[in-house]
């Protein structure tokens, strides 16, 4: 599909349908704005039982195929207490779930989401349950019964700022049949280290001016920052094509 003179080519996969160094060949410039995609899994026993199931799978199969087709639990429990996890709990409620329940490790003080999100979700009635993080998802002839979560604190803060939570030993269950995971999302890690780009945790490392290690390369978003808000997004798109038309000499 061609707009205004710009060439869309949907279908095409970054590692499958098309390769970086094919891009290089057929373009005097490429920017790299995959985002980020790989939902961050629990790593928990039980993950792999029937009812649970990754947040943005779940929010995309609502959209692209309807409510009415999108099977949602009687009780269910969303891990994690961002924007997605938000989406995932209100979603969950509007498609007939009687008890939904979010579960987050911190406080409400270092939750990603906003307090705007956050008041969204209890007036759809969603419960919450702060300080708790699930360590074992139990069932019953393959499909989830249970949700056990280990009480947190508070301890010191971590890399990012927030104060890491500690396990205190203590434990609860929760009776669900539905375990939705929003834990966050990581990198493309792999893609990006087969295709040999300087990266940090998976996260492209760019200059000031875009710049990834290779020549001709560009990147930014949150392949680049490791997730951030859409206008974020779009600041690092202008800021890519002004340093792009800046390599190509054009400005």
């Amino acid at each position: 599909t061609a707009i205004g003179g710009i060439e869309i080519k949907y279908n095409q996969e970054l590692g499958k349908d098309i390769t970086l160094s094919q891009l290089k060949k057929d373009f005097d410039a490429v920017y790299l704005g995959i985002g980020v995609g790989v939902a961050r899994q629990l790593d928990i026993p039980g993950e792999k039982l029937e009812g649970v199931v990754d947040a943005i799978q779940f929010i995309y199969d609502i959209r692209d195929k309807g409510y009415s087709t999108v099977p949602v639990g009687d009780k269910v429990a969303v891990i994690g207490m961002g924007m997605t996890a938000i989406d995932a709990a209100t979603q969950s409620k509007r498609l007939g779930a009687k008890e939904v329940t979010l579960i987050y490790r911190r406080t409400q003080d270092e939750m990603p989401c906003t307090e705007f999100e956050l008041n969204i979700a209890k007036q759809d009635g969603c419960n919450i349950i702060w300080l708790a993080a699930p360590v074992k998802v139990k069932g019953s002839w393959g499909k989830v019964k249970q949700l056990v979560c280990s009480k947190m604190k508070l301890g010191e803060p971590d890399a990012s700022g927030r104060r890491t939570p500690v396990d205190t030993g203590e434990t609860f269950k929760l009776d669900v049949d539905m375990v939705i995971k929003a834990a966050g999302q990581v990198p493309f890690e792999k893609l990006i280290k087969k295709n040999k780009l300087d990266n940090k945790n998976g996260k492209i490392v760019i200059n000031e001016n875009c710049s990834t290690n290779i020549k001709g390369v560009f990147a930014g978003g949150d392949a680049v920052n490791g997730g951030k808000e859409v206008v974020d997004a779009v600041e690092d798109g202008k800021l890519g094509a002004v340093a792009i038309l800046k390599y190509l000499g054009m400005t």
